[in-house]
């Protein structure tokens, strides 16, 4: 019996050590050469590129038509070269669209942007899905909050938009942006929304942070706007469902990370600070996992690789950047891109335990 049991024990550690092996292994040549630092220094270069000859024209001149760029829109105070305009088609009429730019605001109907990027600053901003009665009514001097009563009280009037064109159904600035709107038939309509180039955020060479994240946001309002007034939403709720199970079980996948060794542990604080403005001021746990996961995968790529860390780091956030610029809605992209590397693991396990108890 003795002989049985030590035969079955030296079988098992090769095994085992081979599992281990497998589950340690450095990464293939090819990505190594990918994470080196100066493939990566490269690449980011290129992408860099690709954002200024491409995505930035482009971006800023979204949707809208050279002619709609040339248009004098109500409100101009100058000509149409020294704004941007950007554009949607939505299959509503006017008299759908014009509510739900009159609910804009962080005290009623949010800006049907990214409230879960809004909400890492405590912004305490939750769009919503239905009109009330009291939001059917904009006039000019009003005053439209882009932030909850505490970061205006540390904000002042920096946090509030005021309302100095009001045209019903035609035009209504500034909430942000100065939204005008054409019929295109009976049951269509173009939103155009014009700002201004020489703003204060984009002095310098301040653009190219506040250009793409501006955009990001913008593009979402639209989007927004155009949903509800279509009464389609842009993301099915089963993808909407699939994308936030996504979410969860990247949270799950960052907090093992730190909690797998005991050294990393004081570390996990710094993540979890990310997390109280989204969950303190805000009530938006889906905020706060967003903060927790950027912060996260930044720390713990750092405490797992070291320095090896930041060349591929730089290619992550240059991917990162590209689905917010991109996706259709980024928080489903994410979430559904999540969830199918979960997968990925999960299936990666389960046929490396499989293998190794075959052998």
């Amino acid at each position: 019996m003795a002989t049985l049991d030590q035969t079955g024990a030296s079988s098992a550690r090769p095994r085992a050590a081979a599992h281990a092996s497998r589950l340690h292994a450095p990464p293939a040549p090819g990505l190594r050469r990918l994470g080196a630092p100066l493939s990566a220094l490269l690449i980011f270069a290129a992408l860099w590129g690709l954002f200024l000859l491409a995505w930035h024209p482009w971006m800023m001149r979204w949707g809208s038509t050279p002619e709609e760029r040339a248009m004098v829109l109500p409100g101009d105070a100058g000509p149409p070269s020294e704004y941007y305009t950007r554009a949607i088609t939505i299959n509503a009429p006017p008299s759908a669209v014009w509510p739900w730019l009159q609910a804009i605001g962080q005290d009623r109907a949010g800006f049907l942007s990214y409230d879960w990027l809004e909400n890492l600053t405590g912004a305490d901003i939750h769009n919503a899905d239905a009109l009330r009665p009291t939001w059917r009514q904009r006039e000019v001097g009003d005053r439209v909050p882009m932030a909850g009563a505490d970061l205006q009280a540390l904000g002042g009037s920096a946090t509030l938009l005021t309302i100095w064109i009001v045209e019903p159904e035609h035009v209504i600035a500034d909430v942000p942006g100065r939204f005008v709107l054409f019929p295109r038939g009976e049951h269509a309509t173009r939103l155009l929304l014009r700002e201004r180039l020489a703003i204060a955020e984009r002095r310098g060479l301040l653009w190219l942070v506040w250009d793409p994240m501006h955009f990001v946001m913008e593009r979402r309002m639209l989007r927004g706007i155009a949903e509800r007034a279509e009464g389609q939403p842009l993301v099915p709720p089963a993808a909407r469902v699939a994308s936030q199970a996504g979410w969860a079980l990247a949270g799950l996948g960052v907090l093992g990370i730190f909690l797998a060794r005991p050294s990393r542990r004081p570390w996990l604080v710094l993540p979890l600070l990310v997390t109280l403005p989204p969950l303190w001021l805000a009530h938006d746990p889906w905020s706060a996992l967003a903060g927790l996961l950027a912060v996260g995968i930044t720390v713990g790529g750092a405490l797992v690789y070291g320095r090896r860390w930041w060349p591929p780091y730089l290619l992550l956030a240059a991917a990162v950047a590209h689905v917010l610029l991109l996706a259709a809605d980024a928080y489903a992209a994410f979430g559904l891109l999540f969830l199918v590397l979960a997968a990925g693991f999960a299936a990666a396990a389960w046929c490396g335990g499989l293998a190794c108890w075959r052998r």
